[in-house]
């Protein structure tokens, strides 16, 4: 693997887990000190583990056996800092860990006073992506997915509703044979954070947002969104748009078409399916041309019905909302809070 070996490093240092599993501990060592100057040279790291010193030094290259010298030199370092009272005395446990080594030289290494321990350096990373960083790319978890709700308006009825019931039994009555239909609209409401519900539950009520988005119907145009409407649920997806699957999804149908317009303007549609497909995460879901069609006609009717993006048969445009969601997704990034750094 091609990777600095500064960048191991910093998983560890913050990952006394994974350097338990590594070293083979029973319990997570302590850190003293990271690249420490010594007279012969930088000690990546020094650990305290029970009653000993954990001298620690990371490879990412394959055994050379003049690693065997340095971490020797190391140790004489440490233990004339332990005579001079720099040092706790202790017994110090030289340690050579790298991602590649035989039983010879591992042997070889022993009758030297060194123990060598491998390490896999993609484990490592994968480990990192998956606990270090979930706070942070939790996203990653969430698809859009398909509820059988063709556009938003489809909606509308079943939230004008709840202003005369919050009862679901009573609900299924009036959805007698279609209850399906309802149980999807409940849950695409709830995916727009409209309506508060748990399942087998039969008590149901609006947000504070759905309160806002029924307030804001225009009881002409009941088969389409308000403008009112739309902004709000515009303003929700813009100021959180990794709050459910299907708000991801309407978020990350217009960043394809955005990435996609630093090629060509407009948008074709038949490029879309495909890099929406790989963006969304949905690759191995939506493998067939039919389910990227569906899927793409399905987010472009939301993105439409909120004033993100226009259509016509072959391309689709992004309004002057979409650029503004874009803008807000940049400034977003843009302060997100920084990850640790060597030397913080």
């Amino acid at each position: 693997m091609e990777i600095r070996e500064t960048e191991i490093e910093d998983i560890l240092v913050n990952s006394p887990r994974v350097t338990k599993k590594i070293l083979r501990l029973d319990d997570d060592p302590k850190l003293i000190g990271r690249q420490i100057i010594l007279p012969s040279g930088r000690l990546d790291m020094l650990y305290t583990y029970k009653t000993v010193f954990l001298l620690l030094e990371l490879k990412i290259v394959a055994f050379q056996k003049k690693f065997i010298q340095q971490v020797l030199n190391y140790k004489h370092d440490l233990e004339e800092f332990q005579k001079s009272g720099k040092l706790l005395s202790g017994e110090i446990q030289p340690l050579l860990v790298l991602p590649s080594i035989n039983k010879k030289d591992i042997d070889f290494a022993a009758r030297q006073g060194v123990k060598c321990l491998e390490y896999n350096p993609e484990e490592i990373l994968k480990y990192f992506y998956s606990d270090k960083l979930k706070p942070i790319t939790s996203f990653v978890e969430l698809k859009p997915i398909d509820i059988g709700i063709w556009n938003i308006h489809l909606i509308n009825k079943f939230i004008f509703d709840l202003e005369k019931t919050n009862s679901v039994k009573i609900l299924k009555a009036e959805y007698d044979g279609a209850q399906k239909s309802l149980y999807n609209k409940i849950k695409f409401s709830s995916e727009l954070n409209l309506v508060n519900w748990m399942p087998n539950c039969d008590n149901i009520e609006l947000t504070a947002l759905g309160k806002n988005y029924v307030n804001a119907k225009d009881t002409s145009y009941l088969d389409r969104l308000s403008d009112k409407q739309s902004s709000l649920l515009r303003n929700f997806v813009m100021q959180n748009p990794y709050s459910s699957s299907v708000v991801l999804g309407i978020a990350s149908f217009v960043e394809s078409i955005f990435a996609l317009s630093k090629n060509t303007y407009p948008v074709e549609i038949e490029q879309l399916k495909k890099y929406f497909t790989v963006y969304s995460g949905k690759m191995y879901d939506w493998q067939t041309d039919k389910a990227q069609t569906h899927a793409v006609k399905m987010y472009s009717n939301y993105a439409i019905d909120l004033g993100l993006v226009a259509k016509t048969d072959n391309h689709v445009y992004l309004t002057p909302e979409g650029f503004k969601l874009e803008v807000e997704n940049v400034t977003h990034w843009c302060y997100l809070p920084k990850l640790p750094t060597r030397g913080n």
